[in-house]
């Protein structure tokens, strides 16, 4: 008995450290949030005073409902182009195909070479004269654009930037879960007569619901938290086009200083962070009663 409580305090001993660390730099600060979110006053208000839910009607009052929205809309674009780009040119890496393994290294370079610096040559490419996209638009007799000063195309811009920028990420966890399916499994369904198509199909795209789960999540979460590759091409305009939740955050709490539609903002950002994590988690439980 005295052996059995003396494994479990060692266990709590060892596991303490990190549970104060992520109560002090996470809990606190998250708890903080909340509660700044409730009050009025700006940055250098000595006195601030309990407003309720204020902060939240004037942040969905003044651009944070549009905000939101712009979100929404850049996260589904991101997660699509992200996600279906990353699992055919995984197919294409775990192919036989001869010199296919030599083609991964380029999809990491955009994860490695800083974002300031690959949005300032994006930012040169949608250039509305000199730029490269326009140059190729001209060489083909198509009109120009002003990509970056256009509510549409700087959205499309900014995304398609993003996209470019993340998709390698995704491209090296598909090819780890296209390497977790038994190579057995995959020669038995072509012994009995399995196409690539059908391989894919019936064999390793169920196999694979769990990695598709995980990298949703992940792409998900990352393309609700954009903000850099905003702040050097668009800085949230023209005209709001470009502004999101995080770069809402940005510009009433640093430009505007109102401290509390930004604090009203991050609440919202992390419950819708915290809902899409959840969602997850009960998807994984479902997939595995399933089992």
């Amino acid at each position: 008995m005295c052996r059995r409580y003396g494994t479990w305090a060692l266990a709590y001993a060892f596991v303490a450290p990190t549970v104060l660390l992520t109560a002090l730099f996470s809990l606190v600060p998250l708890a903080m949030l909340l509660w700044r979110s409730l009050q009025g006053g700006g940055v250098f208000d000595t006195s601030p005073r309990f407003v309720g839910l204020d902060n939240y009607r004037d942040m969905l009052a003044e651009g944070g409902g549009h905000a939101l929205g712009v979100t929404g809309v850049y996260t589904a674009g991101f997660v699509l182009l992200t996600m279906v780009a990353g699992l055919v040119l995984a197919l294409l890496l775990n192919s036989r195909v001869p010199g296919a393994a030599r083609l991964r290294a380029p999809f990491v370079i955009p994860l490695v070479v800083p974002v300031v610096a690959t949005a300032l040559i994006w930012g040169n490419m949608f250039a509305p004269q000199f730029g490269l996209v326009n140059r190729l638009l001209s060489a083909a007799g198509l009109p120009q654009a002003d990509f970056l000063s256009s509510p549409g195309p700087a959205l499309v811009a900014v995304l398609t930037f993003g996209a470019w920028q993340f998709f390698g990420q995704n491209v090296i966890l598909y090819v780890a879960a296209l390497k977790s399916v038994p190579r057995d499994v995959l020669d038995a369904a072509s012994v009995d007569g399995a196409g690539p198509v059908r391989r894919f199909r019936h064999v390793q795209w169920p196999m694979m619901r769990r990695h598709t789960l995980l990298i949703w999540v992940v792409t998900t979460l990352t393309g609700l938290q954009t903000f850099t590759q905003i702040y050097v091409l668009t800085q949230g305009g023209p005209d709001g086009a470009t502004q999101t939740a995080l770069y809402y955050v940005y510009n009433e709490g640093f430009v505007q200083f109102d401290t509390g539609r930004a604090n009203a903002m991050g609440v919202a950002l992390f419950l819708l962070s915290l809902l899409i994590t959840a969602t997850q988690v009960w998807l994984l439980g479902r997939a595995d009663r399933a089992r």
